[in-house]
């Protein structure tokens, strides 16, 4: 298991601590796909917050991890005094996140997510100031982690995902050349924009950006290795889903409108990634009548790409369903 803390800074968030179940060098390289995926985690999973009032110690995930489809990562939000902090609003407190890498195959273990909420919540119900969360502190989650995983598994089962995870973080050499940048569309209807816009402003107060600009129809936020496209579906014309690498469409399935989408799937020239992630009626009758409708016709444009679905019924919901998203169409391409 690897763990990296993130706490907010007057500027977002930064990578206050890295540890491991065995001493290992971290690559510069591990640390930025750490800070990277800790970025978009912490926009999504703090988004719409309005006080500090409204956190909760709470724990996300399994979530993919962008930069191995060998590893899942959790995510665990809590609240803190920081008398460092600048910003009056916070009252003397900070936003942190702890991010967590996972074998998927311990992740899909009966009970493991339950049994790693437990050690969270007991080991943060009586954290009270942020230089409690230390290196040491990190490091007992580690053990009581290492612990579930020998009880669940053979300890030879366990050794060898640890000796997995080693051989993942010794970066070789040519895995450190620059790669291709990389195009992510997010294609949201009329009914989204306010959402949307909420969101582009949560990417923009944590992801290390290089470029960035902004509209009600059309928005980028630019890295270092990945452009993130927002774009109304009405603005998104042929020409630009066939500049991206992956899409993800944003759809609300109670007003019915998918023409917009299907026309857009049915000029694609390439494989590309397809991800959607769908907002459901309060009425379940009426919401599986609406999916299985929406999907139906779908199927005459998605077939053979790599695709990947989602639905929400509640904004929580709908930031772990983001996520999720993202994370799937930023990972290696499967075609």
């Amino acid at each position: 298991m690897r763990i990296c803390l993130f706490k907010l800074e007057d500027v977002g968030p930064n990578l206050v601590n890295m540890v491991a179940d065995k001493n290992v060098e971290f690559d510069e390289t591990v640390i930025e796909k750490f800070q990277f995926s800790g970025s978009i985690t912490y926009s999504l999973v703090f988004q719409g917050m309005i006080t500090i009032d409204d956190l909760s110690s709470e724990l996300y995930g399994p979530f993919p991890f962008a930069f191995s489809s060998g590893f899942v990562q959790y995510a665990f939000s809590f609240i803190a005094e920081d008398k460092k902090m600048k910003d009056k609003r916070m009252k003397s407190k900070t936003l942190g996140l702890i991010l967590m890498l996972v074998p998927e195959m311990v992740s899909k273990i009966d009970d493991f997510r339950e049994e790693l909420a437990k050690i969270l919540l007991y080991k943060f119900h009586n954290v009270y100031k942020i230089e409690e969360v230390n290196k040491a502190f990190l490091s007992e989650i580690i053990k009581s982690y290492n612990k579930i995983v020998t009880e669940l598994l053979s300890s030879q089962q366990a050794s060898t995902l640890s000796e997995q995870i080693i051989d993942f973080l010794i970066v070789k050499e040519d895995t450190k050349k620059q790669k291709k940048q990389k195009n992510l569309a997010i294609i949201y209807p009329k009914e989204y924009i306010n959402l949307v816009k909420t969101y582009y402003s949560s990417f923009l107060s944590s992801l290390p950006y290089k470029e960035t600009n902004y509209d009600e129809n059309k928005a980028m936020i630019k890295t270092a290795n990945y452009s993130f496209h927002f774009r109304r579906d009405i603005h998104a014309d042929e020409d630009f889903i066939n500049s991206q690498e992956a899409l993800i469409f944003l759809v609300d399935v109670g007003v019915k409108k998918y023409k917009p989408i299907f026309d857009l799937l049915s000029n694609l020239k390439s494989k590309l990634k397809i991800a959607l992630v769908v907002s459901l009626p309060d009425n379940i009758e009426k919401a599986s009548t609406s999916y299985a409708k929406f999907f139906t016709g779908l199927q005459r444009y998605i077939a053979g790409l790599p695709f990947f679905s989602a639905s929400f019924t509640s904004t929580y919901e709908f930031k772990s369903k983001m996520l999720e998203a993202i994370f799937w169409t930023i990972s290696p391409l499967e075609i």
